[in-house]
């Protein structure tokens, strides 16, 4: 997947880095999620979905991977 393309019918939390554009993961409350960039929400914000199954069906990028912690704003 390009990291630059545009996702759409998102939700507020995933078009804001805050959720697994797949799952609906909650990213601040999850702790040690480790993430992948997937595309950009409507915004232009980067949007995620988390490694593993996830990242596979969104067809991410594993170098692209990023350790997110719970809570830390991003």
């Amino acid at each position: 997947m390009n990291p630059e393309e545009i996702i759409r019918g998102l939700t507020g939390a995933q078009a804001d880095r805050g959720a697994c554009v797949v799952c609906g993961r909650d990213y601040l409350r999850a702790s040690g999620v480790v993430s992948l960039v997937v595309g950009r929400s409507l915004t232009g914000s980067q949007v995620f979905a988390c490694a593993g199954r996830c990242g596979q069906v969104a067809g991410a990028d594993p170098m692209m991977a990023r350790r997110r912690v719970g809570g830390d704003g991003r």
